[in-house]
């Protein structure tokens, strides 16, 4: 099993961080303007709560307590999006090593799927590309080509 214990400062700095990263990588594909970035952002909160009040693994729960004491934020809003993406997909690649290495198949299993749940639900938080709130598309192909390539950096 797993825990804090397991990784050095810098690498659970990593998983302190990765789910704002997360949020961060997905906005970041496909702009949605003020209200879009709200939706996307009220559904990141949604998932980061829900997946850490309902964690199994010792890591999820080790890290649900230390993000309730002090949930780290990542800054990058001078970045360019493609520099955020490039950054966060760095970083899922370097996550994915790390639970590789460190935690147990059905540990990493667990980060991951949350991982990618929150992508998915902050993909799928705001229409884009509609006037007014109609039409637009629920995920953008942006949005999708981001989603693919954070399950292949997760692997």
């Amino acid at each position: 099993m797993a825990n804090k214990s397991n990784f050095t400062v810098d690498e659970w700095d990593l998983f302190r961080k990765i789910p704002m990263l997360t949020g961060l990588v997905v906005m970041s594909a496909s702009p949605s303007g003020p209200v879009g970035i709200y939706q996307e952002s009220l559904a990141a909160s949604e998932v980061l709560r829900t997946g850490l009040d309902s964690a199994k693994s010792e890591l999820m729960i080790v890290l649900a307590q230390d993000l309730k004491r002090n949930v780290s934020m990542h800054k990058m809003e001078s970045e360019s999006g493609e520099a955020i993406r490039i950054t966060g997909l760095a970083a899922f690649r370097e996550l994915s090593n790390l639970l590789r290495a460190k935690a147990s198949e059905e540990e990493a299993e667990e980060f991951k799927c949350w991982l990618k749940t929150l992508a998915r639900k902050v993909a799928e938080a705001a229409r884009e590309g509609g006037f007014l709130g109609f039409g637009g598309k629920q995920v953008t192909p942006e949005e999708e080509s981001i989603l693919d390539q954070i399950e292949i950096a997760l692997r």
